[in-house]
Order: C-alpha cells, then sequence, then structure tokens
C-alpha cells in the first residue's frame, strides 16, 4: 500500500496556508509545493537535500513513508546508529540512554550503503526464493491432486468390472465401497485446498513485499531504505517460517488412496461384506524446497568420526610434510593443506596427499597465522600494524586497515599477546591467551562461557575444533596436544616430544576427513582420527 495521496506543502502549513504539495524532501521530512522547493533549493543548509517528486513519494507502503528523522522523545534529529541495541540514536538519546554501548556509529555513514548492502540484495533474493517455492507447493498439490482423480478413476473402474461379474447381489457393497471412495477423495481435496488457500494467501504477501522492495530501492531514503529492510526482513522470516511448516505438519506429505479388490469374491459371494478396502497412504513430499542460502553450499563427503568423548579419541600419524618454519595452517572446502613459511616467506598449498600444487609469496615478513576463505581465497595475519593481509585471487596479497572497518570489541582483554590464536565453531568463539596460560570460550557476542587453566596447557597457541566442539590446543610450552572437553571440564594429552611434537605453533581439523593438521617448527604433520 502506498502513502496517503493526500499531501500539504509543510512550509506553506507552518504558515496556516494549504497548498498541495508537488515534491517530497526525504530529510525535512515534508511535503514542499513548487515555490516553496525554490527557496528550499536557495538554500545553502537545504539545496542538495534528496527532493523527490511527490507521485514517487506516494509509491513507498505506509511502514516506510512514516518513517521519522526525528526521535520522538527528545524531538532531535537522529545522528548516530547503536550497534549494540540495533536503534537510531539522537544526541540526547547517547547522554541518557546510550552512554555505556560500545560501539556508536555515525548514522551517515551507516546508510550510506543502505540501497546497496548485500542485506538489501539477500532480502529481494530471498523474496524470489519464497514466491518461487510457493509456485512449486501449487503446482505439486495440484498434480498430486490429479493423481488421486486418476488413482480414484483407476479403482472406481476395477470396481465396475467386478461389478459387472457378480450381478445385482452386490449393489449395496459396490455402493459402500464407492462411497468410502469418494469420502476419502474428498477429505484429500479439503486438506490439500485448505493448504493452496494458505499458500495463495502467504503468495499475495510476497506479491506485495516485492511491490514494496522496488519501491524502496527506487523511492526511498536511505534511511527508509535501511529500516525498511529491516522490517521486511522479519515478514520474510514469517513466510519462510509457514514454509517450514508445511513440511514439519506433514501438509506436503504424498497422498495415495489405495483399494484392493478382494480376489475370491467371484467364490464368495454369499460371504463377501465388501469389495475393497479403502485407505489412504502419505509419502515424503516430492517437491524439494531449496533457500537461496542453501543453493551455495557444496556437496562433501561426511567423515564419520569416533565417540565424541575425548577419552575415545586417538590420532594415529598419516603423513610427514618436512618444511623449516612452519606456523599457521587450515584445511580448505576441498580438502588442501594451507600453511605458512615463515623464513621463505610464503603461503604453500598442498593436496591432502602432501603434494605441492603452488606457492605464493608474501611481500610482508613473518606471516602469523593462515585461514582458508573459500576455494579461491586465503587470508594471512601478520602481527603488526594493525593490518589484514590476504592473498586475493587475481591482485596477489592484498592488505586492508581494521581501522576503516567499524571494528567492535567483542572482548577486552589487554593481556593477549601477538600469539594468541581465536578460532569459531557453530555459535561460539575460543581464543587462547599465551600469557596466562588460559583457553577461553565465548558466545559471539563476546560473554564468557568458560575458561580452563592447568598445567597440561602451557603457552596455548594454535587451535582447532572438531565437530563434537572438542578443542585441540597446540601447547608450545611444553611441546603437545591436548584435546578439552566441549565443556572445558576435562582435557587429556594426545601427543607430546615423543610423538615429534617440536614448538606446535599452528593447528588445523578437517571435520569432513577427520584429519587433525599439526604445524611444527620444521615439518608439518597429519594424524588421523580412529
Amino acid at each position: 500500500m502506498a502513502a496517503s495521496s493526500i499531501v500539504v506543502c509543510g512550509v506553506c502549513e507552518s504558515q496556516y496556508s494549504t497548498t498541495t504539495a508537488e515534491f517530497w524532501c526525504p530529510e525535512c521530512d515534508e511535503g514542499l509545493c513548487s515555490k516553496c522547493l525554490n527557496f528550499h533549493n536557495a538554500s545553502k543548509a537545504l539545496r542538495y537535500h534528496g527532493v523527490i517528486f511527490i507521485d514517487n513519494y506516494k509509491q513507498l507502503p505506509p511502514s516506510i513513508a512514516n518513517i521519522s528523522q526525528f526521535c520522538s522523545e527528545h524531538n532531535r534529529k537522529f545522528q548516530n546508529y547503536c550497534l549494540q541495541h540495533e536503534s537510531l540514536c539522537c544526541p540526547l538519546c547517547i547522554q541518557y540512554t546510550h552512554d555505556k554501548c560500545m560501539v556508536i556509529l555515525s548514522l551517515e555513514k551507516v546508510i550510506e550503503t543502505a540501497k546497496t548492502s548485500a542485506l538489501l540484495e539477500s532480502l529481494d533474493l530471498n523474496l524470489k526464493d519464497i514466491k518461487i517455492n510457493f509456485e512449486r507447493v501449487v503446482k505439486d498439490r495440484k498434480q498430486n491432486l490429479a493423481e488421486i482423480q486418476v488413482q480414484r478413476q483407476k479403482f472406481y473402474d476395477e470396481i465396475k468390472q467386478v461389478r459387472i461379474k457378480i450381478n445385482e447381489h452386490l449393489d449395496s457393497l459396490e455402493q459402500r465401497t464407492l462411497n468410502d471412495l469418494y469420502a476419502a477423495e474428498k477429505k484429500i481435496k479439503s486438506q490439500i485446498e485448505d493448504v493452496l488457500e494458505k499458500v495463495a494467501e502467504s503468495t499475495e504477501k510476497v506479491y506485495l513485499l516485492q511491490t514494496d522492495m522496488r519501491a524502496i530501492k527506487e523511492y526511498a531514503s536511505d534511511l527508509q531504505a535501511f529500516l525498511g529492510s529491516k522490517m521486511i526482513e522479519k515478514e520474510i522470516q514469517t513466510h519462510e517460517k509457514f514454509m517450514q511448516s508445511l513440511f514439519e505438519d506433514a501438509s506436503m506429505q504424498k497422498i495415495d488412496i489405495n483399494c484392493k479388490i478382494n480376489d475370491t469374491i467371484s467364490n464368495l459371494l454369499s460371504s463377501v461384506t465388501t469389495i475393497g478396502l479403502v485407505s489412504v497412504q502419505s509419502n515424503p513430499p516430492l517437491v524439494v524446497m531449496q533457500a537461496g542460502k542453501e543453493k551455495q553450499v557444496q556437496t562433501r563427503s561426511v567423515y564419520s568420526a569416533p565417540p565424541s568423548g575425548i577419552n575415545a579419541i586417538k590420532l594415529r600419524l598419516q603423513t610427514n610434510i618436512e618444511y623449516t618454519g612452519v606456523t599457521g595452517c587450515s584445511v580448505s572446502c576441498t580438502g588442501d593443506i594451507i600453511f605458512l613459511d615463515k623464513y621463505d616467506n610464503r603461503v604453500l598449498i598442498l593436496n591432502e596427499d602432501g603434494i605441492w600444487r603452488k606457492d605464493v609469496p608474501l611481500t610482508i615478513r613473518n606471516p602469523f597465522d593462515v585461514t582458508s576463505i573459500d576455494h579461491k581465497k586465503v587470508a594471512v595475519s601478520f602481527p603488526r600494524d594493525g593490518k589484514l593481509t590476504y592473498c586475493g585471487t587475481g591482485k596477489g596479497i592484498q592488505s586492508v586497515k581494521l581501522s576503516g572497518n567499524f571494528p567492535s570489541t567483542l572482548v577486552e582483554d589487554d593481556t593477549l599477546s601477538d600469539r594468541s590464536y581465536v578460532a569459531a565453531f557453530e555459535d561460539k568463539l575460543y581464543y587462547t591467551n599465551s600469557s596466562h596460560h588460559t583457553v577461553t570460550c565465548c558466545s559471539l557476542t563476546g560473554e564468557k562461557m568458560w575458561e580452563y587453566k592447568d598445567q597440561s596447557v602451557c603457552n596455548p597457541r594454535g587451535m582447532s575444533i572438531d565437530k563434537d566442539s572438542n578443542v585441540y590446543i597446540a601447547s608450545f610450552g611444553n611441546n603437545s596436544i591436548t584435546v578439552l572437553s566441549s565443556d572445558g571440564k576435562q582435557a587429556r594429552k594426545l601427543l607430546d616430544k615423543d610423538d615429534g611434537i617440536d614448538n606446535a605453533d599452528g593447528l588445523a581439523f578437517d571435520v569432513d576427513k577427520g584429519k587433525l593438521i599439526v604445524a611444527n617448527n620444521y615439518e608439518l604433520a597429519v594424524y588421523e582420527l580412529y
């Protein structure tokens, strides 16, 4: 639904005159007539506002058009955005409500890419996916309904053939069976039509959301686009939950009618009480729903790991790869082994059997750690300058200053050294503190969940997580590899110096194949779980 059809000039209205607005200024949040627009454009402070035609403004849905740029509590213009509370702030809001919040961003900076943000594009794709999924549901249900009709006709014909052979004695029995058959079809038809009606209602809402999206992209202000996309995101979640409920409540099960004809009816006319037994059979859905994010997931073989208890974990050396100066290591999504050679200052890539594939020279010395971003990119960190240095395909080694990307502090700890490692798995973050000899687990928002400290973990550095959330630690101080239980309450040494562990820095766990890669000072060792 578009904005109100009647918009008056705000400037004229303030002077007790009613004039129809021909233009709309999102920055001033009011309509303008042609005369007032000339004064507006002549003002040095106002001339660069993004004024649009009033007809374009009316294309905006009310929920977007009614977004105000002024704080309703303090009557001040919003100038900032609190990342912690995801809310707009005026100067007084910051002073009274958000004075202790860690990350307060400039609203102008936050919304400058609102219309070109990945979120807006993602929402657009999600709407298209939902529409396609609804179309698939409608097609599948109609096809099932057609099949039911064919099946009903098939059994109807069989019943009529039997009926012809056994004369009028079976009239009553035939009618009873046919009634059951039609009743089953009617019940199924009612169920399917109910699903189709619900889907039609949601489809209409999706069409409206798509119309709103087009209006937002073309005519909304940056602020409106930013907050509007948030609103539409919630609406999309509602439709996605509804789509999921169709599968969870058995609405999408394929339904068939069965009617088994009694084989001995011709010889047992006097004792037959029914011509056939009508039943309804439900089978798994034939239609496959696929969301946009799922389309990018690669199909990979999943390793069947041993039991999740740390006492059952056993490692067996598979490969030793001799390289001096090995620091961080990682595993790509294709199973390649990636590691750093700090002496020759390069990134090396081997296949899973340890055979060299390629290497990339680095322009900055003393690389620290490496991680695989996707099948084309890796990121390399250096303990200096507050920069993230990474390898970009077709561009070589790139460097970006973190200070330019609005970094937020999740965990405040001034004791972390440049030898502290961090890892993420599912909804948790893990990091080592080599100064305090601790391993900490926290939520994605920085709330500490547990911390482990014991002599078994000395000067911890590299870490990696398996599929059961067990934490593998490279203890540089006592030349060992230790595994911690997922709750951080138990520890067990897996490897030590007798197993060839010497100044281990980096660890990487290949979840798909159940392999642990250890970056020692003079070699790269690959262990398999058994």
